[in-house]
């Protein structure tokens, strides 16, 4: 059966204002949603970012696997990010705000070796919700498989919303509604909507607003997943600074959407036998300002980064502001080297700018290489789609 106007009624007339994205099935949610009057209250944006490239602009990458429980995730934070913006334009309550997303995989008109599925996330400010289900194959055509993961959007929306007793799903045999929740602690959420500006993730897994030793250097990533290239390159920075180098993990980053509630705590519970911080500072300038008299080591791809004006609003001037902001707050540059294109680069390599010079500093090939990548770590382990 598909989900009736009331259970629609009811959703519309909740504070829930929201954003919805679609890809490879569920786009008869938005119709239906916006079928029922009361759309305008519920409704800020819907997309279907369809074809390839209209995925990578939502995202701001090509994901690894565009039917996946973390592609629906990440494609439901990007919604919730931009419903707190339309919705703050606007003066409404942002702490009401969702980002809903699915993407699924049916019938079309080539055969498909893999499950026909969907995944359906939901991102609020504190918790991440994913949802998925398996369908039987050859029992529906695609008109109805369409029809069952709408209803099972617009379910998941309701009882989101605290509305009970959403209708029972028209299911076949052994297929089954699979959820799960990530709930964040209220000083991790506060970092994450910006509230406050970092929290200590301690070895036992505490939180804190402060560590035993202050930290001589900090080494930035997405940690996705944390491996032995990040290990040993704090080792070595640990050498060279002679004092104690911590992790940080930005939730909200300059370059990529902002992390889903999972991975927050997924990548943060790596770190158990060091501190990682966890900001909502997203650019070098912003984490000098929070940590001043700091080195942040890097990599060769992140200095490239940091020096290119592409990433300054394409202007040169604004990369000098906020490099001589970096240098009068006393932070500076480690950078290690790393193979980019089958190519072993430096820092020596980087055409850095005429008068900070002084701001980078190399990690000697000697003391520190490890040719190893987040990203062909996720190749060789894909996740789930």
């Amino acid at each position: 059966m598909t989900a009736s106007r009331d259970i629609i009624r009811q959703i519309h007339s909740a504070p829930a204002r929201l954003v919805i994205a679609v890809t490879g099935g569920g786009s008869a949610a938005i119709s239906r949603l916006l079928e029922v009057p009361g759309a305008s209250a519920t409704v800020l944006d819907a997309a279907v970012p369809y074809s390839p490239a209209a995925l990578d602009d939502w995202l701001g990458h090509w994901p690894d696997s565009s039917c996946s429980r973390e592609t629906a995730l990440a494609m439901a934070t990007v919604a919730w990010w931009r419903a707190r913006g339309l919705a703050r334009r606007s003066g409404a309550d942002v702490e009401n705000c969702l980002g809903i997303a699915c993407t699924a995989s049916l019938v079309s008109d080539r055969p498909k070796r893999g499950d026909h599925r969907c995944w359906i996330a939901i991102e609020t400010a504190t918790h991440s919700r994913i949802v998925s289900l398996t369908l039987n194959k050859g029992q529906r055509d695609r008109h109805n498989e369409e029809s069952l993961v709408a209803d099972l959007i617009l379910q998941s929306i309701a009882e989101c919303c605290g509305i009970s007793d959403p209708e029972l799903l028209a299911l076949h045999g052994d297929e089954t509604v699979l959820m799960d929740v990530e709930r964040l602690t209220t000083d991790v959420a506060n970092v994450r909507t910006g509230v406050e500006s970092h929290i200590w993730s301690l070895p036992d897994g505490s939180l804190s607003d402060t560590v035993p030793a202050r930290p001589a250097g900090l080494l930035s990533g997405a940690f996705n997943p944390l491996h032995c290239g990040h290990r040993g390159m704090r080792t070595a920075a640990e050498e060279l600074l002679d004092g104690p180098v911590y992790f940080e993990l930005p939730v909200v980053n300059a370059d990529k959407p902002p992390l889903d509630c999972f991975a927050i705590e997924e990548r943060r519970r790596q770190f158990f036998d060091v501190p990682v911080v966890l900001t909502s500072a997203p650019r070098f300038v912003d984490k000098a300002h929070l940590f001043p008299e700091t080195t942040f080591v890097i990599g060769f791809d992140t200095a490239q980064r940091i020096i290119d004006p592409r990433f300054y609003g394409g202007t040169e001037a604004a990369m000098c502001e906020s490099l001589a902001a970096i240098d009068s707050l006393g932070c500076r540059f480690l950078v290690a080297g790393r193979v980019v294109e089958g190519v072993y680069h430096s820092l020596s390599d980087l055409p850095l700018p005429e008068g900070f010079e002084e701001l980078f500093t190399e990690i000697p090939e000697d003391r520190f290489r490890e040719d190893v990548s987040s990203t062909d770590l996720r190749k060789s382990d894909p996740p789930a789609s």
